[in-house]
């Protein structure tokens, strides 16, 4: 017999894969900051080069966190998808300060902000919230 584990709604798979693609987004937007720090105008952004590393790091590890939720999501644990929205919601407000002190990274922040409004909202349709019920 089928049952509402067996057939993981489509929002959960787009907001599992989504949540890999936003964890890869801040890590490769963390990798990409910490190539800035020869970039004076940016380190004098955010204060001074140690500041701008701490950033990278945050949003690194913010990202490989997420990847790690990301599976979770795959499976249909109702507790990933607890992380997934308190990270995703941590990968707005890092993406909103990233694009405030470095605002060549604009785009990436943007992509990054819609991405992890599109999974919160997917992970909480009535379909999603009865998969992760029964498991």
């Amino acid at each position: 017999m089928t049952t509402a584990k067996d057939l993981r709604p489509r929002s959960v798979t787009v907001a599992a894969a989504l949540t890999w693609l936003s964890g890869t987004v801040n890590l490769v937007t963390g990798v990409l900051l910490l190539f800035q720090l020869g970039n004076a105008d940016l380190v004098a952004r955010f204060g001074n080069a140690a500041l701008v590393i701490v950033m990278a790091v945050a949003v690194m590890i913010l990202g490989v966190v997420i990847l790690i939720v990301s599976s979770g999501l795959f499976r249909g644990s109702n507790g990933a998808r607890i992380v997934a929205t308190i990270f995703q919601s941590a990968s707005i407000l890092a993406a909103i300060a990233l694009s405030i002190r470095a605002p060549s990274f604009l785009l990436a922040s943007v992509v990054s902000i819609v991405v992890s409004i599109t999974v919160i909202a997917s992970l909480f349709n009535d379909r999603a919230a009865e998969y992760f019920r029964a498991s």
